[in-house]
């Protein structure tokens, strides 16, 4: 949830800077909706007790690839900094589902 609502923000300051990446993009708008379905996607499966640590790491592949990008094309600012800040998270994510009482709770769900 938090990981929308980073993008949500890091989109706001980006249109404040770049009008042409703000949510009047319908381009951008659509991403973001996007987006929020896939993180969605992410929760239900974790509630579901499936194993989600592949699509954390191909989802935070996706997301460093467009850091980086975002970065090359309008530089670091605070918009970057609260990508950077998601992508922190889906690493804690990772971690987290990949502890021991993690790996217990899955098996508790799958049974």
């Amino acid at each position: 949830m938090i990981s929308c609502l980073s993008t949500l923000i890091a989109v706001y300051f980006d249109g404040l800077d770049f009008e042409e990446i703000s949510f009047s993009d319908p381009f951008t708008l659509g991403i973001n909706v996007i987006w929020t379905v896939i993180i969605a996607w992410v929760i239900w499966d974790l509630f579901r007790g499936k194993d989600i640590k592949l699509t954390l790491v191909l989802v935070g592949v996706i997301m460093l690839a467009s850091l980086i990008w975002d970065v090359s094309e309008f530089g670091f600012g605070m918009a970057q900094l609260f990508y950077v800040l998601e992508l922190l998270m889906f690493v804690a994510a990772y971690f987290f589902v990949s502890t021991k009482e993690s790996k217990s709770w899955f098996s508790a769900k799958s049974l």
